[in-house]
C-alpha cells in the first residue's frame, strides 16, 4: 500500500482545519486504499490520532526526563501518534556551528523510536544522505531537495534522474521505503513519482493551503491506488 503524508508545518490553514483536513484523510484512504498520514503541530496530536493516522513533526533523542522544551519518543506514543517525521529541511538534525549533520544523533533518534514501536520518516536533502540514513533502517526515507520545497516546480519533474537514482539505492542498500516530497501538487506529478518507483509521496501546502481540501486529498491520492 503506497503512502501519503501529509505535513500540516505550522501553516495557520493547519491548525485552523486541521480537524477536518483529517477526517477527509480518513475517508479518502479508505476509498482508494492508500495509506494517508497526517503530520500536525504537536499541540493537534492527540486530538487529530482518534481521527486518522499521525505521526509527529520531529522528536528528540532522549528518554522521558529532565529536558525541558524537547521531545520524547514517550511523549508521541502517548499522544497516539505512530511515528515521527525527522530530518526536515525545517528541522534538520545538524550541528549548529558547522551546518553538518549530526548522523549519531539522528541514529539515537530512529533507534529509540524503533525499540520503542514507532515508525520514522526520514528527510533527507541528497544521494549521499541517502546512502547514511539507509545504515539506520528508518521506516521511509524521503527525498526532498529544499529549493524545491512549496514551490511550483515538483521534484518528480524537475529532477527524475536523481529520484530514480534514490529509489535504486534505497531499494538495493536496506528495506526503509522510498518516497519522494517537494513541489507535488496534482495527480500528474504523483502519476510521475510512482513511474519512478516512488513507495508514496509527501505534501504540504498543495493540501494544507487548498480550499477544497477533499478534492485536493482524493486527486492526490488516487493515482497511489
Amino acid at each position: 500500500m503506497k503512502k501519503l503524508i501529509i505535513n500540516y508545518k505550522a501553516y495557520r490553514e493547519g491548525i485552523d482545519h486541521g480537524e477536518g483536513i483529517a477526517k477527509i484523510a480518513n475517508t479518502v484512504a479508505k476509498k482508494f486504499n492508500v495509506d494517508i498520514i497526517v503530520s500536525p503541530p504537536f499541540t493537534m496530536l492527540k486530538e487529530l490520532s482518534k481521527m486518522c493516522k499521525t505521526i509527529a513533526q520531529g522528536v528528540d533523542e532522549i528518554d522521558p526526563g529532565a529536558f525541558t522544551g524537547h521531545v520524547s519518543w514517550y511523549e508521541i506514543k502517548q499522544s497516539g501518534a505512530m511515528g515521527t517525521l525527522l530530518n526536515h529541511s525545517e528541522e534538520r538534525c545538524i550541528d549548529s556551528k558547522n551546518g553538518a549533520i549530526v548522523y549519531s544523533a539522528l541514529k539515537k533518534a530512529i533507534d529509540l523510536c524503533t525499540q520503542n514501536g514507532l515508525e520514522t520518516y526520514v528527510c533527507v536533502q541528497n544521494i549521499k544522505e541517502a546512502l547514511e540514513v539507509c545504515k539506520m533502517r528508518p521506516t521511509a526515507i524521503a527525498y526532498e531537495p529544499p529549493e524545491l520545497i512549496g514551490g511550483i516546480i515538483s521534484v518528480s519533474d524537475a529532477q527524475p534522474g536523481i529520484v530514480k537514482e534514490f529509489i535504486e539505492l534505497v531499494n538495493k542498500n536496506c528495506s526503509s521505503i522510498p518516497l519522494i516530497g517537494a513541489g507535488i501538487k496534482t495527480a500528474a506529478d504523483v502519476k510521475k513519482a510512482v513511474e519512478l518507483g516512488s513507495a508514496g509521496i509527501l505534501v504540504a501546502s498543495g493540501v494544507v493551503k487548498s480550499k477544497d481540501f477533499k478534492s485536493a486529498i482524493s486527486e492526490l491520492a488516487e493515482p497511489l491506488a
